[in-house]
């Protein structure tokens, strides 16, 4: 494709002028760069025909070659990603993909400004490969390889790259922006990887940059993320790297809507990372978010007022590195098929948040400040508009690890189809599970009578209330009592239940009113 001439006023002074520009405060970095236009600087059509993907790499070049810049991209429909098929000697892959905006750490850039608006959409083209594929001089060269287990072979892999990907930069800004992954377009081919197919096929991926700020992105129906952010090898000690997401929709993509595969300081506003493994792939997790250090930390994560709805996997797994450290305000999870919340690191805390499906208790530490705590939080069992919820006997479970001196505080259980909660016997002598000022309301009539309702072994009450709505059932339940202790409230509120059909500790002769203080079971 030829490409325009560049404007006399996007051509830089060099290193010098760029060195110059990271002394500059952050709100003057961008007048010290050029700014390009991906249309008239570098011929891109986005008439949702033509291949754009020569003109995001001549803008990739220009950004490369001035330290640093602004890519406007108008509205249009610009179709990327390229492969190359048959190419190359015996052995080699077969499919051959080519970078559409990929800054390595080769390149490096101390500002980008990528500034969409509105109509801009990037969409990968129909037809690509993505998997495992039979290489060059194979007798079924370019067919599809299906593997029995964990497959790694190089020569094997067909993979996409990401649409906008960069390593070790500055201050990064991405804006305004549509990114179509289009997964159902692409010709799938067999597992690559220790599970399902883990190849590059993202929207976003940035790793390492100093300063990132995402806003007013729709990232979606890609075959793995639709949005990396990273950083290898940091500590404790490490300086913060603010990374700041704000209304960003990533959805229907393969393994996670967003991977936080490290990091120190990462802020997520009024975001919704729904639907992975709902499209035309899965790959494990296929959680909404996946909080998983990779040779790295991850700390002071927040996110507030963000959805993690419908996905195959949990809504948010944080299982895996030196994760966790993440507060969680007004969020929404919702499990369909999988767990709401599934989470076993330290750090983690969730206030004023709705569950819907089964959640695990979370980590358990006799250092008060790791334990996971809730508060204000609603656990319930309702179905989302699908008509699904993820249901597995109780809203929350001990499932994985075992959750000592985790904290509820002022939260409400609504158990419609189920159980209320299933905690195992303490790792210690004494109750570690607080529940304070909780209210467990019990509506489910499947169980049978004189069956329990209840099951929070190892637990300390401070002024719950135990209700219930049983309709005109018959049977009895129980709340079912082992190391469990009831404490005082300082508010003099005290623990009670309502009966008639759910009872303290025995389904026929068991108390209803007030519980008096004491240890029971």
């Amino acid at each position: 494709m030829a490409h325009r001439p560049i404007r006399r006023r996007t051509v830089l002074l060099g290193a010098a002028a760029a060195a110059a520009a990271t002394q500059l405060p952050k709100a003057a970095q961008a007048e010290a760069y050029p700014v390009f236009n991906i249309k008239t600087d570098f011929g891109a059509l986005g008439n949702g025909v033509a291949n754009d993907s020569a003109a995001f790499r001549a803008a990739k070049a220009a950004v490369v070659a001035a330290g640093g810049g602004t890519l406007d991209i108008p509205a249009g429909v610009y179709i990327v990603g390229e492969e190359t098929a048959g190419v190359g000697a015996s052995g080699t892959a077969y499919y051959k993909s080519a970078d559409i905006f990929n800054i390595t750490a080769a390149d490096s850039v101390d500002f980008l400004h990528i500034r969409g608006t509105a109509g801009a959409v990037l969409r990968l083209k129909a037809g690509l490969h993505y998997g495992a594929f039979f290489p060059i001089g194979h007798a079924s060269a370019g067919q599809a390889y299906h593997a029995p287990g964990a497959f790694t072979t190089a020569s094997y892999a067909a993979e996409i790259g990401w649409m906008i990907g960069v390593i070790a930069g500055g201050e990064i800004i991405i804006e305004d922006l549509e990114l179509d992954g289009n997964n159902d377009q692409l010709v799938i081919g067999g597992r690559h990887g220790n599970v399902d197919i883990q190849l590059k096929a993202t929207g976003i991926r940035l790793l390492q940059n100093a300063d990132v700020t995402i806003t007013d992105v729709y990232t979606h129906h890609h075959g793995l993320d639709g949005l990396t952010l990273g950083w290898g090898g940091l500590t404790t000690s490490d300086p913060l790297k603010p990374h700041v997401v704000t209304r960003v929709r990533s959805e229907y993509n393969g393994r996670q809507g967003l991977s936080w595969t490290g990091g120190n300081s990462l802020t997520v506003t009024d975001s919704q990372f729904n639907h992975t493994g709902r499209g035309a792939i899965q790959s494990l997790p296929k959680a909404g978010l996946d909080i998983e250090a990779e040779s790295s930390i991850t700390r002071n994560g927040y996110f507030n007022n963000c959805e993690f709805v419908n996905n195959v996997g949990e809504g948010v797994n944080c299982t895996t590195g030196d994760s966790g450290y993440t507060r969680f305000e007004g969020c929404t999870f919702w499990g369909t098929t999988n767990f709401s919340a599934y989470t076993s690191k330290p750090g983690l805390v969730f206030k004023w948040c709705n569950f819907h499906g089964q959640a695990n208790v979370g980590y358990g530490d006799p250092n008060d400040a790791l334990t996971t705590k809730y508060a204000a939080c609603l656990f319930e069992d309702r179905e989302w508009t699908n008509g699904q919820v993820f249901r597995d006997g109780y809203l929350i479970a001990d499932a994985g690890p075992v959750g000592d001196n985790v904290r509820y505080t002022d939260c409400t259980f609504r158990a419609l189809e189920v159980r209320s909660v299933w905690t195992a016997i303490p790792t210690g002598t004494t109750p570690v599970r607080h529940f304070i000022h909780c209210t467990f309301e019990h509506r489910y009539t499947g169980v049978a009578d004189l069956g329990l309702q209840w099951h929070g072994w190892g637990s300390r009450l401070v002024g719950c209330g135990f209700t219930e709505a049983m309709g005109t059932t018959t049977n009895r339940y129980y709340i079912n009592l082992n190391d469990v202790v009831v404490d005082a409230s300082p508010n003099g509120v005290p623990t009670t239940v309502s009966g008639p059909k759910v009872r303290w500790g025995n389904p026929t002769t068991g108390l209803t009113g007030t519980i008096p203080v004491g240890p029971y079971g």
